[in-house]
């Protein structure tokens, strides 16, 4: 039997007024979606039990309290929470040895917990060996495996914080079926987060957080916007996005060399198709990939890989979840050092070593001779976490200009820049950039990348967590960067939604 939920009047932190009141019957299969700020993930914590609102509003479930200790106790297993950025979800590096560590606490008996094992890593983790490191999968790849390890402890109540935002659109969706089906069958009370209205239509009820209010929409009505098309409808949050679903009827398309079958990380899919997206107005080659290839260990993740980025060009590195996309994204920026092949950045000819280039953000050791490549080729990672580290927005963005040698007042206007380009509010420049919301982490991320005024942006999955309007900003950005005459490469997974018109 699921969890029954009721939410009172509860606070939100960094909501002025807020007053969020809820009602989640057992077995219910709710969708909570919210422009990025609007507290989603905050929600979700409290009712997980993992933070205490300081004005203290009410939650109920099925009588007791989570924020009463002795009753968050009693709910703890009854209650799965699957964080946004999966390592939060994550307790043991293996990913056997995660997946069993909830029902162990749980006291499941040993032979239920290989059997539910086996069945969710043949639905979700099939060709992945089971003491595979977590730290070495592609970030779908983690988003999977976290899924898996909140699945496994069977909870009355599934808090899922943006499940699908790391896979393609038809991944997604035999994922979405999956906990689906499983919610059902179990009679799990769900409540998932999500900007995507194709999966918001296959809810049963839908809750919308804005400015500190819920209030219920019918889910059909998302599901009808997935059936709308025109680029001048302004309700349609598919209308001018970004990627092709279907690259192969598309003639003006031009796609270069890319990776061979990979049957370890890229689970024994092709790797990464290269497509240009934006042909450039003239042939000044700013970074050039010749046969490039890199293995972890004796897996290959990328191999025989060439193609050629130039000045005004616009390019899109699309492929399957761990097909070898973030790798070949590091290799360009020279964060990891290729096998084989040539990578050119500039006109300087990068090493070959196939190992992790020794470089830190917190080094206090004079800058490598990868400094100056990495200045050149800005990169954007997937997780916006793993590079935001400064107590505040505004010096955070300013880091990257001030280490490239720029005057304080000057790395301070061109921080400015970047994020009034990417529209972050000024409200959030002094905040710490852990108490924002994953879109706004992203958005903050890329302005630190953006302010550095790299010749090549490159960035990795730019999308994920994105609302809306999020998404219409960063696109204007990336056109007005290419129009500038610089190059931006974008990775995206198999059969995502369209790309405007350029």
């Amino acid at each position: 039997m699921g969890l029954g939920v009721k939410v009172k009047e509860l606070h939100m932190r960094h909501i002025p007024d807020s007053s969020v009141s809820l009602e989640l019957k057992p077995g219910d299969i709710v969708g909570l979606t919210g422009m990025n700020g609007a507290g989603k993930t905050e929600l979700l914590q409290y009712l997980a039990g993992l933070k205490r609102t300081g004005k203290m509003g009410e939650i109920v479930m099925d009588g007791l309290d989570p924020f009463h200790a002795r009753d968050l106790d009693n709910l703890r297993g009854k209650i799965g929470l699957l964080c946004q950025q999966p390592e939060k979800t994550m307790v043991f590096s293996g990913l056997a040895s995660d997946a069993a560590f909830g029902p162990e606490n749980l006291a499941v008996e040993p032979e239920v917990i290989r059997k539910r094992w086996e069945g969710l890593r043949k639905k979700l983790l099939e060709g992945i060996p089971e003491d595979q490191d977590f730290r070495m999968l592609s970030g779908g790849q983690q988003q999977k495996a976290a899924l898996v390890s909140v699945l496994m402890m069977r909870p009355q109540l599934l808090l899922l914080d943006e499940p699908l935002s790391m896979l393609g659109r038809s991944e997604g969706q035999e994922v979405l079926s999956l906990i689906l089906s499983l919610a059902r069958r179990n009679g799990q009370t769900l409540l998932l987060v999500s900007h995507d209205p194709e999966t918001l239509g296959r809810m049963k009820r839908v809750l919308v957080l804005k400015n500190g209010r819920i209030t219920e929409r019918k889910a059909h009505a998302y599901g009808k916007m997935t059936l709308r098309k025109s680029e001048n409808d302004p309700t349609d949050p598919e209308a001018g996005s970004l990627f092709p679903e279907d690259p192969e009827e598309d003639p003006s398309e031009e796609t270069g060399r890319s990776g061979l079958e990979n049957p370890f990380i890229g689970g024994g899919r092709k790797g990464p198709s290269w497509i240009i997206r934006k042909e450039p107005e003239d042939r000044k080659i700013l970074l050039s990939l010749l046969d490039v290839g890199f293995r972890y260990g004796r897996n290959h993740v990328v191999e025989h890989f060439t193609a050629e980025i130039c000045a005004g060009g616009l390019y899109l590195l699309r492929g399957g979840t761990g097909s070898g996309k973030s790798t070949l994204c590091k290799l360009m920026n020279g964060t990891l050092s290729h096998h084989s092949g040539h990578i050119r950045v500039g006109g300087m000819e990068l090493p070959v070593s196939g190992r992790k280039v020794k470089w830190s953000l917190f080094s206090k050791k004079k800058p490598t001779a990868m400094a100056p490549v990495r200045r050149y080729v800005g990169y954007a990672m997937q997780f916006p976490e793993d590079q935001l580290f400064e107590t505040s927005v505004h010096l955070d963005v300013m880091y990257g200009p001030m280490k490239a040698g720029r005057p304080t007042a000057m790395a301070r206007q061109d921080a400015e820049d970047a994020l009034r380009a990417l529209k972050v509010p000024e409200r959030l420049w002094e905040r710490n950039p852990e108490r924002l919301s994953e879109g706004e982490k992203r958005r903050v991320a890329i302005a630190g990348i953006l302010a550095m005024k790299p010749q090549v942006l490159i960035l990795d999955e730019p999308f994920a967590g994105m609302d809306r309007e999020g998404r219409r900003v960063l696109e204007t950005v990336i056109d007005d960067y290419v129009n500038q005459g610089k190059a931006v490469v974008i990775t995206a997974h198999e059969g995502g939604s369209k790309w405007k018109s350029q």
